[in-house]
């Protein structure tokens, strides 16, 4: 088992994840807000938004590390 480098990959991979996902929320935001978005939008939307890509991103960065460190088929 490749547990080390698993964790390894997995401390410099989801901070790297985590600030694309950041970034995109930002650009987003500031289009959303030169557009007129109102606290609805920011509320409601914006918020589903940030919270689904952050867990896609989560589970996208450990599916393709362990399938990256234990080779699964």
């Amino acid at each position: 088992m490749r547990t080390k480098e698993f964790f390894m990959r997995l401390s410099v991979l989801l901070p790297m994840a985590f600030f694309g996902v950041f970034i995109l929320l930002m650009l987003f935001g500031i289009v959303a807000n030169s557009l007129g978005a109102d606290s609805f939008f920011y509320c409601e939307v914006y918020c589903k938004i940030g919270v689904t890509l952050f867990a896609v991103a989560i589970l996208s960065v450990l599916y393709c590390q362990a399938r990256s460190c234990w080779k699964l088929k």
